[in-house]
């Protein structure tokens, strides 16, 4: 449970501020995966609908694939940091 809150903050954080986009279409396919990317066009917009923390309503977000790549990547690194550090443990052990 607190990996999911650590992660949710991560990406909450590594989210840079939103970059205007040129108007996508609600029947666009799902996002790509890396396979098909690399061949594919990385400047392409994929929509997404993401919900936000304490909401129960979703936000529709539109990224070129570049940079829900990058997105992905950050989230990835931070979360890879968060996990790698050292735990202190503060209890008092009478």
């Amino acid at each position: 449970m607190i990996s999911a809150l650590v992660l949710s903050l991560v990406l909450a954080v590594a989210d840079p501020a939103p970059t205007p986009a040129t108007p996508a279409t609600e029947a666009e396919p799902a996002p790509a995966t890396t396979a098909q990317t690399a061949s594919g066009d990385k400047s392409r917009m994929v929509c997404r609908r993401e919900m936000k923390a304490n909401s129960r309503f979703s936000t529709k977000i539109c990224k070129t694939v570049a940079e829900w790549e990058e997105r992905a990547e950050t989230a990835r690194r931070a979360f890879g940091e968060v996990q790698d550090r050292p735990v202190v443990d503060i209890s008092r052990g009478n």
